[in-house]
């Protein structure tokens, strides 16, 4: 009936003791301690001190950088609340990242927009330059406020499509320009020289609009992780560029009337040809007279590249620069969290010492709670610590890993360790992982040890582990039902007389104010030492009172080993085995020489192998992309199709696509580049960038013709005619993207944009006249001269 609110009151609690009259209390009989629970789940710890970790996250389409900075204000105005000898350290600022990254691309996005500015200045003249910049300024306005209204934030990717995009949404906008300049140039006033470009043109500025926002969707509308990851450039450059032809076609003769100088109408000059323009249907006469040989040269440089192309570097996404380095440290399984503290502990004390090093936090028994998108949490365990490290430099993050790994597997060689940075994309796992499946767990395990010593064995290979872990010794007492029943001694009292004596009997709860706090009863820590003295172990028994020592009951008591953990995907047993490759080395290679011996490790019938790791998630990410390519590709081709109502117009533009990867092949290769995930989608957009100058090549060549100039010429008229519009877009695309190179997550697509755009425009400008004078079959007599 009394209030108990102590330890004092909980020893002043009076018991009876068999055979005695007397209460004794509590106090008497036993040690009453308060103390954390044992043994302990997680131990956190920061720069070496004891640590609670407080994570906040914002609700969906929240503004990170502005609840960042609030969060950040309150815990400034705490400081005089808080306890002494608390302090707050900040571990992870996701609003000070967000705001170095959103500031890195604005510089990004400015940077290019100025080499566009300049380039058209330089190459177009200033007033072109002033219509088309409106234009691209006023496009740009346009896709933020829709991004804005549509619930599309401002991120790595959104801001990255928008510099992707810069180049092209200059395209629509430069064929206007162009074809009222050249109006203008021969006497026409501008507003008759827009309505002739606008009206000659808008289906295939349309089309090749079209085009080449379907040359993005695959990217959104795949299906699966990493395509979630990425779906936002589809959308933000599927925006841009639809105004980018709506504001072409409407806003640009309105500019142009502005800031052309005036032209009476009539007075009609004769264009000036510059000496490059006449170099260039000079070139492009002996192209057509030797169409077959260019083509046949072309065919032989696209062949030669795809030789070339077994020599590319395969990846998926690249590392990320958070200046962050993870340590992943096991023991052996079943170890006590304590003796994983003590080398936790030695480990913790050591590496911050390294120069660099600004802050370590430590986490014994789990991992840090997730704080940010690309981390993953390991299970709650123990054998396992993981120590995150806070790095001054970014540039030494490689040589800090080198050296704390070197560090790691010589003083420790009792566990595993892998000293790692978290990688931009969905995947954080071990890079090489080889799955296996069945139905029996003891096969599986021995399936995993022949992979696991494979893997042991290469040099090139660290942190090799199996994610069931080593097997752990279990003490399994059995309970002997007949003399239990006997002697009046229950199952239930037999493991709860084992519980108490070694891990702990609940027998009630502390109320602390609002905290309830569970009181446990065991033996004293001389009597649970070891598993030896069994037979000191009492039971009272129901039916006489008296204690009974409890091997009385226990038929057998082994010591056997067991899996601690077991794990199943899709309700099938799974087991993983693990590894990286040594710093310095590409996973690639490692992958290609581990993957024949494993595969060769014979199994039974129901027992699968399948790789994870990097290239599993490299596979199912380039899978889920390919369940929307070909839909994008008989789009695109309908797409160009219905826009002529042909079909030979469509073959030559599509012979032009497989020239990309020329510069594709030459630019990875030069620059040493991976082709990653990004690059892959660099490669889809290429090929609406070709198709949309294509188009505009290809209209224009039957324009002329229905016309009825001689075919010969139109060819020779169209493509010059074209020629500028053709390099402007493709220049100012590929420098609107080079500052893309700078930035570890778009450098694979910018390399693929930049050098397969060089290389496609310069093969599209020459073999795509010898295609459609070979396919159409003109000949060299179809000329005004030969017909005058």
């Amino acid at each position: 009936t009394g209030t108990i609110d102590s330890i004092e009151a909980i020893k002043a609690v009076r018991v009876a003791i068999a055979g005695q009259d007397d209460l004794v209390p509590l106090g008497n009989i036993a040690t009453i301690t308060r103390d954390t629970l044992e043994p302990v789940q997680l131990i956190s710890r920061f720069d070496g001190e004891p640590a609670i970790a407080l994570g906040i996250s914002i609700e969906s389409g929240g503004n990170v950088s502005k609840i960042s900075s609030d969060v950040r204000t309150v815990l400034t105005e705490t400081i005089a609340e808080r306890p002494n000898g608390i302090e707050v350290q900040e571990f992870y600022h996701q609003g000070d990242a967000v705001d170095a990254a959103v500031n890195d691309f604005t510089m990004n996005v400015i940077m290019a927009l100025l080499i566009v500015l300049v380039t058209l200045f330089l190459f177009m003249g200033w007033r072109s330059a002033i219509v088309i910049g409106a234009i691209l300024a006023i496009t740009i306005a346009a896709t933020l406020t829709v991004m804005t209204l549509t619930g599309i934030p401002i991120h790595r990717i959104s801001l990255g499509a928008l510099i992707i995009a810069l180049g092209m949404l200059v395209d629509n906008a430069i064929v206007v320009t162009e074809g009222i300049l050249i109006g203008t140039q021969s006497g026409r006033t501008v507003l008759a020289s827009a309505r002739d470009v606008v009206g000659k043109t808008i289906w295939a500025l349309l089309g090749g609009t079209i085009v080449g926002i379907i040359a993005f969707a695959p990217v959104g509308f795949a299906p699966g992780d990493t395509a979630e990851y990425t779906n936002h450039l589809f959308w933000v450059i599927c925006i841009s560029l639809f105004f980018s032809w709506l504001f072409a076609i409407t806003l640009v003769p309105m500019l142009s009337d502005i800031v052309f100088p005036k032209v009476e109408a009539g007075a009609v000059k004769a264009p000036q040809e510059g000496r490059g323009m006449r170099l260039y249907k000079s070139l492009m006469r002996l192209v057509l007279k030797g169409r077959w040989a260019v083509i046949g040269v072309a065919v032989a440089i696209f062949s030669a590249s795809m030789f070339a192309a077994g020599n590319i570097k395969e990846g998926f996404f690249p590392t990320a620069t958070t200046p962050q380095i993870a340590i992943d440290y096991w023991m052996p399984e079943g170890t006590d969290v304590q003796a994983t503290a003590r080398d936790v502990s030695a480990i913790e004390a050591a590496v911050a010492e390294y120069e660099g090093v600004e802050a370590v936090y430590t986490n014994i028994g789990g991992s840090p709670m997730r704080y940010m998108l690309i981390f993953n949490p390991e299970i709650p365990n123990g054998a396992f610590g993981q120590l995150i490290l806070n790095i001054e430099d970014p540039n030494r993050i490689d040589a800090l890993i080198s050296d704390v790994q070197s560090y790691l597997d010589e003083t420790f060689p009792q566990a595993q360790a892998r000293v790692w940075r978290f990688r931009l994309g969905p995947s954080q796992g071990a890079r090489i992982e080889a799955t296996f499946s069945g139905p029996d767990p003891s096969k599986l395990r021995a399936l995993a040890a022949e992979a696991e010593a494979i893997m042991m064995r290469d040099p090139d290979t660290i942190g090799v582990k199996i994610d069931w872990r080593q097997q752990t010794p279990v003490f399994e007492p059995e309970y002997d039902p007949v003399r239990g029943a006997r002697l009046g001694i229950s199952r239930q009292a037999f493991s709860e007389a084992l519980n108490s004596t070694f891990s702990g009997q609940m027998v009630g709860v502390y109320r602390e104010d609002n905290d309830l706090i569970p009181i446990l009863t065991r033996a004293p820590a001389s009597e649970r030492v070891g598993l030896n003295d069994l037979s000191t172990i009492q039971v009272i028994s129901t039916t006489t009172g008296q204690a009974v020592p409890i091997s009385e009951v226990m038929k057998t008591a082994e010591m056997k080993w067991r899996d601690g953990q077991l794990r199943r995907q899709d309700r099938e047993w799974t087991i993983k085995v693990q590894a990286d490759p040594i710093p310095g080395r590409l996973t690639t290679d490692v992958f290609q020489k581990l993957r024949p011996q494993i595969e060769s490790i014979a199994r039974d019938p129901g027992y699968t192998l399948v790789w994870d790791g990097e290239y599993g998630d490299s596979q199912k990410a380039n899978a889920e992309l390919a369940t929307t390519v070909p839909p994008g590709i008989i789009a695109m081709v309908l797409v160009v199709v219905l826009l002529f109502n042909a079909l030979r117009q469509p073959l030559i533009i599509w012979l032009t696509v497989p020239f990309a990867m020329v510069g594709v092949v030459i630019g990875l290769l030069a620059t040493n580049t991976a082709l990653e995930f990004m690059a892959i989608l660099g490669v889809l957009s290429l090929s609406g960038l070709l198709i949309k100058n294509a188009i505009v090549l290809v209209d224009q060549m039957d324009m002329e013709i229905r016309e009825g100039k001689p075919r010969h010429d139109a060819v020779i008229d169209s493509a010059a005619s074209r020629v500028r519009p053709v390099l402007m877009g493709s220049l100012t695309t590929i420098l609107g993207v080079f500052p893309l190179m700078a930035d570890i997550f778009f450098a694979s697509m910018a390399v693929v944009i930049v050098f397969g755009l060089a290389f496609a425009t310069l093969l599209t400008l020459i073999v795509l006249p010898a295609l459609y004078a070979a396919i159409f079959g003109v000949r060299s007599t179809e000329t005004q001269h030969s017909m005058a």
